[in-house]
């Protein structure tokens, strides 16, 4: 399964430091790497204004992700507060998943939002 992880500064950020210094972030750094290096870390990194991150990840369920984001240093010392979204099936370039969305499908989503009175 895979789920997207939202990193936002929590209660003991410094705004005063720029992330790649805050507290814990080296320890999250080699964290994270030990993950991708198990294959489980697709993609991950900070927000262009390094406000905070986003890390996709691929486990087993929700518990494996709840106790990987519970054991980030960053977390656990309060220098990131965090969101879990399940990542739905869509598409993907990583497995070449492609749901191959034309024409046909607008105007299928477009009679089905008729009768529902939408549009």
């Amino acid at each position: 399964m895979r789920f997207l992880i939202l990193l936002a500064p929590g209660e003991n950020w410094r705004d005063d430091v720029v992330l790649h210094n805050q507290p814990f972030m080296p320890e999250h750094a080699v964290y994270v790497q030990e993950a991708y290096l198990q294959g489980k870390i697709i993609l991950a990194g900070p927000y262009e204004d390094l406000t905070g991150g986003a890390i996709v990840i691929d486990v087993e369920n929700k518990d494996d992700v709840q106790g990987f984001v519970e054991n980030d240093p960053t977390v656990k010392n309060g220098i990131f507060t965090y969101q879990i979204k399940r990542w739905g099936e869509g598409m993907s370039k990583f497995e070449n998943i492609s749901p191959n969305f034309d024409q046909r499908y607008i105007d299928y989503k477009h009679k089905v939002q008729k009768e529902l009175n939408i549009i």
